[in-house]
Parts: C-alpha cells; structure tokens; sequence
C-alpha cells in the first residue's frame, strides 16, 4: 500500500510541478527547479539547463516572448488555439470551465481556463481525490478519478500538447523551455499510457 501511495503521490507531485514552471519565473524558481530534479529524476535534466549562469530575468523574457506576447504568442497556452483553428476562448474552453465547475473547484481564474498551467494543475486535482480514496479503500471514488483523469486528458490537454510542444521548441530561446516543453510531452504520454492500462 505504501508503494502505491507513493506512486500517486509522485504524478501528483509531477503534475503540480509542471503546471508551476507555466507561470511567469519568481526568483525562488531556480532553487524549487534543482529541488525537484533532485528528487525526481524524470526531470534531472531540467536542473542542467538552469544552471547558475541562466538569470532568472533571461527566463522571464524568454517566458514573455512565448506565451504572453504583447504582440504575436509565438507558443499560445490555450488549447482553444489548437482544437478551434486559432480562436481563443471558444467551446472548448467553456467545456474546461465546466469540468473545474463539476468538482466544485473553487478557483479565481485570472487567465483563461484552458491555459496549459490550469489544466495541468485540474489533473492534480483529480489525483489528489484518488489520493485520498485510496488511502480510504473507496474503490469506486477512486476509480471514478481515474476515469476523469483519462477522459479530460483525452478530451483536451493531451489532444493539443503535441502542437504546443512543437512551437515551444520551435521559438523557445533558452534550452530549459525547450527541455521544459519535451519532458512535458513525454510525461503526459506516458502518463497516458499507464492509465490506459487501468494503473
């Protein structure tokens, strides 16, 4: 039981964590980078790219140009942009509000719901609940869980990551983006994979 406890505790963790490095760089971001590849080593790579010599204001800029603008997003991270031909804030963002709003997610959104950090951090979520159903023995809480786990990978994050990983490593201008953005996609693959064989 520990062992698998410790197992969901890690995809909880990894998801909240790259959900974190899809918000603007705050300086304890360098030091919260190393502590994680410390303990994870799925993301030791990511402390090679961050390195002392990478300021932290270089990653802001690098961080502004991709996803915030102020003129053309050279990697947008909404899904909408991707399922909807480019528009932004369309059906399929309303469809991830109402998922937050069907687990009674209490949530104050200051950018658009379908922003790669949000929906990352949404799977979080949902582990935690799964997180707490197993250490109750509740099969079907947990269950439930990892049938909506599935379902809104299917349905949104995992439908757009690839053409996201693509532009980020297209325009990104420091390695850690571009590292940032491929471990995602293997993450979520392979995440993917495991809850596809009913883990």
């Amino acid at each position: 039981m520990e062992d698998v406890l410790a197992s969901i505790c890690q995809r909880a963790d990894s998801y909240k964590f790259l959900s974190e490095c899809y918000y603007l760089p705050e300086e304890d971001f360098k030091q919260k980078v190393a502590e994680v590849a410390n303990s994870n080593q799925f993301f030791s790579e990511l402390e090679a790219c961050i390195g002392a010599e990478l300021e932290l204001e270089t990653l802001k800029v690098d961080f502004t140009q991709l996803f915030v603008g102020p003129f053309k997003l050279l990697a947008p991270p909404y899904g909408s942009v991707y399922l909807e031909d480019g528009q932004l804030m369309g059906e399929s963002t309303i469809d991830v509000n109402d998922w937050y709003e069907k687990e009674g997610l209490d949530i104050v959104i200051s950018d658009a719901p379908d922003h790669i950090a949000m929906e990352l951090e949404f799977i979080y979520c949902l582990i935690v609940k799964q997180l707490e159903a197993t250490k109750d023995a509740d099969s079907e809480t947990i269950q439930s869980c990892i049938d909506k786990q599935k379902s809104f990978l299917q349905t949104h994050l995992a439908r757009w990551l690839p053409a996201f990983v693509e532009n980020v490593q297209k325009h990104a201008k420091t390695d850690f983006y571009k590292k940032l953005a491929q471990l995602t996609g293997v993450f979520i693959q392979k995440d993917m994979d495991t809850l596809s064989l009913g883990a």
